[in-house]
Parts: C-alpha cells; structure tokens; sequence
C-alpha cells in the first residue's frame, strides 16, 4: 500500500498559531520534509514531540531529493512536508513535489494553517474578494520592472513578499509604473515586532529611507483605477497651467495628477517646471 504526503502548514512566527491537526500529523509522520531542518526541530521541541526523522528539503536540493521521497512514498510511508514558515509550495519549496506525487497517484493531504498571504490581505484594508498575487519578485531590476509592467493596469489587489534589502528598490520600482496608490505593509507578522500599515507609496519610500528595513516584507497593493484616456505632454501641461492660475502649488498638483491618471510624479512635476518657464518666457 503506498504511503501519503502531508502538506503541513506551520506557525509564521507566534509558535501557537499551529493547529491541532498539524500537531497530530506532525506525531505520526515517519519523516518530516524540512526547508530547515532547526526550524522545525525547533517547533517539534516546542510541541514536545521526540525521536523524528528530519530529511532537508529546499530550493537548492529538491530535485535531487524528490527520487528519494517518491521511494519513501511507494514504501508506504507517511512523510509530512514543512516549509521554514507559513504553507509549503506558497513561494516555498514543494510544488515539484507535490506535482510529481500527483503523477504517481499517491494521496496528498493539505493540513491548512497560517500563511502571510492571508494574514496580511485580511487585514490591509483594501479589497480581498479577488487579488492577483505575484510572490517574490524577480531579484534582477530589468526583469522585476518587466513584470511590474505586465499588471500595471490589473484593476484587482496584488500581493506579493519581499525581503529587506530589496524592499526599496521595490518600492521604488512600484511607484515609478504603479503611480501613487494606496499600499498595506505587513511585517514580521505574529511576531513581536510585528507592523501593519496601511498609507500610501510615496509616503512608505519616505519612511523607509530614513531606517534599516528588517524582517520579511509582505505588500498588498491597491489595483489600479479605471483606466483613463491617456494624456499627452500637452494635454498635461494645459491642466497644470489652469490649476497654476487657480493659485494651486506644483507639488500638490503633481501628486494630485499622478493619482488621478496613474502617472508618474516626477514626471508630472517636471512638465509643470516646463510651464513656469514657458509662461515666464
């Protein structure tokens, strides 16, 4: 008889946050797939649980480890897969797996738990019915930028995590084809120093320049407004003008204008310095 593949969720950071029914797959699995194999023996000390064999299982040695599961599996054994946190295959190793298993007509069970995914979309504040979610971006700027661009008009919430010595440059790169939007932050969720946020791009850039971003980034970010009819420079300049004459600043009228058409408020704001100067001329 063979065996069955467990796709266990475990705790994002607040041990507690396991459920029963992992605990209990977690006592009868004879081996424990690990992304880290400390993390977990970390959490089994926590749980009390004793005496388990623990197989690493990462991004780095999947391919050469799925043979050997696939042998454990046609064995009849249970084998339970963790990811360091949080559900496996989300963005964490495990999909080949679970897609070659599939092949093999062996039973895999989902043990369902916590996931930064929905932790941080239940509690941004912004629409959770229907979201788009991207993951961890590409680390090469040309290709994160190339996908970036790819939904800049999806209309839905788009999630997606990123780690700390990248998180500005993302932000910045977001800002630069997303335009100003709305933007929840979530980090180090169920953790002590968790934070969750909720402001605006251009605003997170500033308050992220002045710290050392730590601990790993979740984003959920508004989607895009009903697209409208794009503007030419020209066209761009005639409204900063009107609004100069109505004694408005250039700043106010950059952002304003940035959010209105999804536009970029350099951009904006350098068109208006063109303005001054041809009036002034």
């Amino acid at each position: 008889m063979k065996g069955t593949l467990y796709l266990v969720a475990t705790p994002i950071g607040n041990l507690e946050d396991i459920t029963g029914r992992a605990i209990q797959i977690l006592k009868e699995a004879e081996i424990i797939l690990c992304e880290d194999t400390r993390r977990v023996r970390k959490l089994l000390a926590h749980l009390g649980i004793k005496g388990k064999k623990l197989e690493s299982f990462n991004q780095h040695n999947q391919e050469q480890k799925i043979p050997r599961v696939m042998k454990w599996l046609e064995q009849g054994k249970i084998v339970a897969l963790c990811c360091d946190a949080g559900t496996p295959a989300i963005s964490d190793p495990g999909g080949r797996l679970v897609e070659v298993v599939h092949q093999k007509k062996i039973k895999i069970v989902p043990i369902p738990g916590a996931s930064a995914l929905t932790t941080a979309l239940s509690a941004s504040g912004l629409p959770a019915d229907r979201f788009l979610f991207l993951g961890f971006l590409p680390s090469r700027a040309g290709e994160r930028k190339k996908l970036l661009e790819k939904y800049q008009d999806f209309p839905e919430t788009i999630v997606l995590f990123e780690a700390p010595h990248r998180i500005k440059k993302t932000l910045k790169t977001l800002r630069e084809i997303f335009g100003e939007r709305r933007v929840c932050l979530a980090r180090e969720l169920t953790k002590i120093f968790e934070e969750v946020k909720l402001t605006r791009l251009s605003k997170l850039i500033e308050e992220l320049e002045k710290i050392t971003p730590q601990g790993e980034f979740t984003l959920v970010i508004e989607g895009a407004k009903t697209k409208k009819k794009a503007l030419d420079a020209q066209e761009i300049k005639k409204i900063i003008q009107k609004k100069l004459l109505e004694g408005k600043k250039l700043k106010d009228i950059a952002q304003s204008l940035a959010e209105e058409f999804s536009l970029s408020k350099n951009l904006v704001y350098q068109l208006g310095l063109e303005v001054k100067k041809e009036t002034r001329g």
